[in-house]
């Protein structure tokens, strides 16, 4: 199930465009929005400390958890 992307309110509110939609960004953001609420806070605390011990921008974050959750489901298809 997708889901149609809207503008935050903080950046609607402000007066600004959403920097996350119609960028680079997008592809994580529908990503994280078809996590439940416990997974989307799990893959935000991880970013958060990735972000903090490697010293790398949250966009590097989230592209090093995808690399990361791809080995690990390929370890999961080949133990199965």
């Amino acid at each position: 199930m997708t889901r149609r992307v809207e503008p935050d309110i903080t950046f609607t509110i402000a007066g600004i465009d959403d920097p996350f939609l119609d960028s680079r960004w997008a592809p994580y953001l529908l990503a994280l929005a078809e996590l439940g609420p416990v997974d989307r806070r799990c893959v935000a605390r991880q970013v958060a400390i990735l972000t903090a011990a490697l010293d790398v921008t949250v966009l590097d974050a989230l592209e090093l958890l995808g690399r990361i959750g791809i080995l690990l489901n390929k370890d999961l298809v080949f133990r199965s």
